[in-house]
């Protein structure tokens, strides 16, 4: 079965994909990085055939931002919510967004600097969801529910589902010197967080992978890149380690063509 969608990814060579300031000259004015901000996502679009200003995101839920409603919550994407000028500045708090196919060009996607974005398309339908598993949001079964709202509320078949695992930190590069207290929920880590000598190796990609194969989802493609040692990727773990070149945020999404 074809896919129906444009999968990309932007790195170093593209840009930074935020308007946070810490990734810009602290002489910058709020209008100036909104500017600079948006230069480079209309250059992105050219790239990639898209218009940089159709961009959607989820407002996440974080420990910082305080934002409240049940894991797992998605969204699907309606004309209201497309009825902007800019869609970056669309807020729509969830977990998860589902696009259909009859919105064509318009980007659902996210930032990241060494989380893996999933992509579930259900190519007989025409329908596709999105969600951003950082390891704290893979812990609480994220990947499991993005696959789920396909199936129990679109009716989707998983044998229609094919999966996407953006670029990210692989268990080569995502090590932590004692046992991480984000990985609550041990069927998830079983096996997929690995003690090496006081060493331990957190494999994303087989957690997210196990969580889909409950599901029976089988048709799963992974990106080869580990963003902390491409020269392709920003990475906010090699940005910690010293690596100043990686200081930046990336964007992985798709449209429908």
């Amino acid at each position: 079965m074809e896919t129906k969608i444009k999968i990309f990814e932007t790195g170093i060579s593209d840009g930074i994909m935020s308007k946070n300031p810490k990734f810009y000259p602290e002489n910058y004015t709020e209008d100036q990085i909104k500017e600079e901000f948006l230069t480079t996502r209309l250059n992105i679009g050219k790239k990639f055939r898209f218009n940089g200003k159709r961009i959607l995101q989820a407002l996440q839920k974080t420990d910082t931002n305080k934002l409240d409603y049940p894991d797992g919550t998605y969204h699907l994407i309606t004309d209201e919510d497309i009825n902007n000028d800019d869609l970056w500045y669309v807020e729509i708090p969830a977990d998860i967004l589902i696009i259909e196919e009859k919105h064509k060009n318009i980007v659902v996607g996210n930032q990241m600097a060494d989380c893996p974005i999933l992509i579930v398309e259900d190519r007989k339908q025409g329908i596709t969801a999105l969600s951003h598993c950082g390891a704290p949001y893979i812990n609480r079964e994220l990947p499991f529910q993005t696959a789920e709202a396909l199936i129990k509320n679109f009716n989707s078949e998983p044998d229609n589902l094919y999966v996407y695992i953006g670029s990210n930190s692989k268990k080569e590069s995502y090590i932590y010197d004692k046992y991480p207290a984000w990985a609550t929920n041990r069927k998830v880590w079983d096996n997929n967080i690995t003690n090496n000598n006081g060493k331990y190796t957190i494999d994303m990609e087989s957690a997210i992978i196990r969580q889909l194969n409950e599901l029976n989802i089988n048709n799963i493609t992974i990106s080869p890149y580990d963003t902390v040692t491409s020269p392709l990727y920003y990475s906010h773990s090699a940005f910690v380690k010293g690596n100043i070149d990686k200081k930046g945020q990336n964007f992985v999404g798709f449209f429908y063509k």
